[in-house]
């Protein structure tokens, strides 16, 4: 397979992770490796209160329910990936992480680095507040596959027909070469560059990296379109999904200031509402 030791993040509060987007992740991981580790969190919910608060209202109490909720959620999710993975032939062991909300993307991001890859549903992490997507993909080191519930899916066992993003800078260079190893394997790479948008991306400018795929085993197809719409990441997925493209990699451009993500205008846009999987490493 592709990678080893893959993580698969999924969502346990307010509401559990769909089982229909469970499946899919299970797909989708079982396309990138043989083996994952799945993982929800058990929330905690702290308190500080009064004790007239506490008597008129019995937080404690609520707090305790929700928590005991958030557990609930999470076993049911953890035996619902187990049984897909089965059903895909992957190697799944499960984890429940106890933590209180606001620190679980500081929990979920340190044992990422520690991982080949990072596999997150769009769906999880729509839950999770402060931005868990950004702080997976700039904050661990290692590529991140986002998808959303509904998109097409890898043929299994990988994903046969990528479409690789470039424009010339380091973020794109560092995806390219963390998705190698899914570059090989695929029946067909395209290489994409959008002109008009970048000084840096002109016509010819995919000879080199084209070269360098060749040279790595990689058959790439170079394609170069002018930039259309004001949306580069919209043009991008555009041109994904027409290329009927199951996996679209890309680098991520951005930076963060004290948990504040300021995004690049493709990264953003694709962030929000990707037409395919989306490979992205920073």
């Amino acid at each position: 397979m592709a990678y080893d030791d893959l993580l698969v993040c999924f969502s346990s509060y307010p509401d559990p992770t769909p089982p229909d987007v469970i499946s899919e992740a299970a797909r989708v991981t079982a396309a990138l490796g043989a083996s994952a580790c799945a993982v929800a969190g058990h929330i905690k919910i702290p308190l500080k209160s009064n004790q007239l608060a506490e008597m008129l209202m019995h937080l404690s109490d609520v707090a305790r329910d929700e928590e005991a909720k958030s557990l609930r959620n999470a076993q049911s999710v953890m035996k619902g990936f187990q049984s897909a993975a089965e059903s895909f032939g992957l190697t799944a062991t499960t984890k429940i992480i106890p933590a209180e909300l606001h620190t679980m993307i500081d929990r979920l991001v340190q044992m990422a680095r520690t991982r080949s890859l990072t596999i997150l549903p769009i769906e999880a992490f729509a839950t999770v507040p402060g931005g868990l997507a950004e702080a997976l993909i700039f904050g661990s080191g290692r590529p991140v596959v986002l998808f959303a519930h509904g998109q097409r899916m890898p043929a299994h066992p990988r994903f046969e027909r990528i479409v690789v993003a470039w424009d010339g800078g380091r973020a794109a260079a560092r995806a390219v070469a963390d998705a190698m190893p899914l570059l090989r394997r695929a029946e067909e790479v395209s290489v994409l560059a959008v002109t008009g948008d970048k000084p840096s991306v002109a016509k010819g400018a995919l000879g080199e990296l084209i070269r360098h795929l060749a040279a790595c085993g990689v058959a790439a197809v170079p394609q170069e379109v002018m930039k259309t719409n004001p949306d580069i990441g919209r043009v991008i997925n555009d041109n994904a999904v027409a290329t009927g493209a199951d996996l679209l990699v890309m680098g991520a451009f951005g930076h963060s200031r004290v948990r504040e993500f300021v995004l690049g205008g493709a990264t953003q846009s694709l962030l929000v509402e990707p037409s395919v999987p989306l490979f992205m490493s920073h």
